[in-house]
């Protein structure tokens, strides 16, 4: 009879325990989903962050040679940025500088929207560091052959939120971990840090809901004016069932006690087969935001030395047939 006892007695100890982790893990799932939703209410930050990318050429790639070329700098390389975001009025500024593999000469790209106009300048392109190009985005909102308006760059905030939650609202609780104890962030608060790992248990698994998953994904970037009709489709039909997650792979991010996602961490690597040949990918990346909705004022002026981007433009959009 004691055995019996003992046996039942382990036996409900082990289910209370189970069924209090999966609500645990349920918990931790929500103040993810939370502090997605939550990103949408940033209307001004600073930031910056980092990347270290090796990307196959299958993956990215052109058949207009200019463009390749500009690929080839970045699709094995570090890129560092720093900037300033505002959605009303729309303003941004950053300072990319990109590291290609090998390389121990990094080379700068300033960026700077403002008064509804982009502008950058980029050494393979510009001939001295204080001329910059020029993209009229009003203009480019009221060409109808333009997918990226003034309002999709407004909306980024909801769109990255609406991404978020497509990829992670299908991931089982199981899979998310809040760490013992809180990290500290750059400005010294503490923040609460939940990760998602990618590990040979979940792999098939993630990948399943992956492939599920993508065409919507594409679709939302098209909507959005980040990709073309026709390039969401080519993607829909050839990048999603030939794309798949390979172990190791980690997200991690800190939440605020305010609620927003002050610092995060993608660590993913991937396959892409291309002629039936798979191709190695991985990306590296980390970001943080501060001084959110204080916003921040722009440091960088409307450069004088402005060229008009539309020739370029000839030379890198395809040619109608």
């Amino acid at each position: 009879m004691s055995k019996k006892w003992i046996t039942l007695t382990a036996v409900t100890a082990i289910s209370l325990i189970s069924l209090t982790a999966c609500t645990d893990n349920t918990k931790v799932k929500e103040a993810l989903e939370q502090s997605l939703n939550k990103q949408k209410e940033m209307k001004s930050y600073t930031f910056d962050g980092s990347t270290t990318l090796a990307i196959s050429d299958g993956l990215m790639k052109s058949s207009n040679p200019l463009t390749n070329g500009l690929l080839s700098l970045v699709r094995e390389s570090t890129i560092d940025w720093k900037g300033i975001s505002n959605v009303e009025p729309l303003q941004f500024q950053t300072d990319l500088k990109i590291t290609p593999k090998g390389s121990t000469s990094p080379f700068e790209i300033p960026i700077l929207i403002k008064d509804s106009k982009l502008y950058f300048n980029m050494p393979a392109l510009n001939k001295t560091p204080d001329e910059y190009y020029a993209i009229d985005l009003q203009k480019m909102s009221q060409n109808s052959t333009s997918p990226l308006t003034v309002d999709a760059l407004k909306n980024t905030s909801q769109l990255s939120t609406t991404l978020g939650n497509l990829i992670f609202s299908g991931i089982d609780p199981k899979w998310y971990k809040e760490a013992k104890e809180p990290v500290k962030l750059k400005d010294g608060s503490s923040a609460k840090s939940i990760s998602v790992e990618l590990t040979s248990k979940n792999e098939k698994e993630l990948n399943t809901l992956m492939q599920t998953k993508l065409p919507e994904f594409f679709g939302y970037l098209q909507s959005n004016g980040f990709l073309t009709a026709d390039k969401a489709e080519q993607l829909k039909k050839n990048q999603a069932n030939n794309l798949q997650l390979k172990a190791p792979g980690k997200m991690v991010v800190a939440i605020d006690d305010t609620g927003f996602i002050r610092d995060q961490t993608i660590d993913v690597g991937f396959t892409v087969t291309v002629d039936g040949k798979a191709q190695d990918n991985h990306i590296l990346l980390h970001q943080t935001y501060d001084a959110i909705n204080q916003a921040s004022p722009l440091t960088k002026e409307i450069p004088k030395n402005v060229k008009s981007f539309d020739e370029i433009l000839k030379l890198i959009t395809p040619a109608k047939k």
